[in-house]
């Protein structure tokens, strides 16, 4: 084999593990940014934050696995917390002026906004899984159940961890919302050429694959609850402002470039 064939095939399996690096890289810092914590982003106080959850959710599961009360106000007031704290802030005259205020300018404002979002972010979907291993059930697992329930588990997941990367993490976070302006252009690729909103929709499937599997009829509950509030304030305020911002265009979704969750 002559050195230039040589040089070609080293070249070419160098970009392979790179593109396969770059893919990993991606999809950790994805996962970690819709758990609630916004690698580029990063910040003491934030690792402070999340590390304290983190060790509160391992507390629960670990000293108070089976007390129902404890989750079902934990998940209430989680739930809580996430819709009104996105409602009142993302609101079209909300509290998303008074951190731009208070921090000075929108990057540092939103920033703060976001940072405070994270840690919501991760203590509502916390809240959803002890409260459904909390309150477990004997439902026996067979074969074809269990199948059925992991390919719909696998499915909901791959799907909102699609419909993230589509829109970027900033869109994630309702960054246009805060800053009330667009900041990508429209698009209707990835999920969003075949579902009209797979975020609120069959991307929350996982979680009902995880009741079932479960046996939680309170986790049920709880995932229904959680889709049905999510939903509410998509009608109620987000689409207000889809209607009011891109003035009455009906978009499948925003696409920003996918390097924006690497920066």
């Amino acid at each position: 084999m002559s050195n230039n064939k040589k040089q070609i095939y080293q070249a070419a399996y160098k970009n392979i593990f790179a593109n396969i690096f770059r893919e990993i890289r991606l999809f950790i810092t994805l996962l970690a940014a819709i758990s609630g914590f916004v690698v580029k982003h990063a910040t003491i106080p934030r690792i402070i934050a999340i590390l304290f959850s983190l060790a509160f959710s391992m507390y629960l599961v670990n000293y108070q696995p089976h007390n129902y009360r404890l989750a079902i106000g934990y998940f209430l007031l989680s739930e809580a917390l996430y819709i009104g704290f996105i409602t009142l802030v993302l609101s079209e005259n909300g509290l998303r002026n008074w951190f731009i205020k208070r921090w000075g300018d929108e990057q540092k404002g939103y920033l703060a906004y976001e940072a405070a979002l994270g840690i919501i972010f991760f203590h509502n979907g916390a809240s959803i899984g002890y409260i459904i291993s909390s309150t477990a059930g004997n439902i026996p697992h067979y074969g074809v159940l269990s199948a059925i329930l992991a390919v719909v588990f696998i499915f909901g997941f791959t799907v909102k961890l699609w419909s993230a990367r589509v829109v970027s993490i900033d869109i994630y976070y309702w960054k246009d919302m805060f800053l009330g302006k667009k900041i990508c252009g429209f698009v209707e690729t990835g999920p969003y050429k075949y579902f009209k909103n797979p975020m609120y929709g069959v991307g929350q499937l996982q979680a009902y694959a995880l009741a079932l599997w479960y046996g939680s009829a309170l986790g049920l509950i709880a995932v229904t609850l959680n889709q049905i509030l999510v939903f509410a304030f998509y009608y109620l305020v987000e689409n207000k402002f889809i209607e009011r911002v891109y003035k009455n265009k009906t978009p499948q979704t925003l696409e920003c470039l996918v390097v924006d969750s690497e920066q």
